[in-house]
């Protein structure tokens, strides 16, 4: 539903103005690569915007700056790899 959400969005429709970012809530680290895995392994990936994910434990940090993952892929490689980052949605 998200990957078609996505690439069928109209700017002013669902309520929205701009393209909404989507961050997954998983229950931890472990979760969230089982998420990604099932995102990639289904080919359900949203190619226009990046995908964020947090856990439960990483939102109740005082600072929400630092609480999002990332996954990255290596071309060299040709492997994910997670990377925490430091994003500033809110500003």
């Amino acid at each position: 539903m998200y990957k078609d959400f996505y690439e069928n969005f109209i700017q002013g429709d669902s309520g929205f103005n701009a393209l909404p970012q989507l961050i997954l809530v998983c229950e931890d680290e472990m979760h969230t690569k089982e998420v990604f895995k099932e995102i990639v392994t289904n080919g359900v990936e949203i190619s226009k915007i990046k995908l964020y994910f947090t856990t439960d434990l990483r939102q109740i940090e005082e600072n929400l700056t630092k609480t999002l993952l990332e996954f990255k892929l290596y071309e060299e490689t040709n492997k994910y790899k997670v990377e925490d980052i430091e994003l500033k949605l809110l500003d």
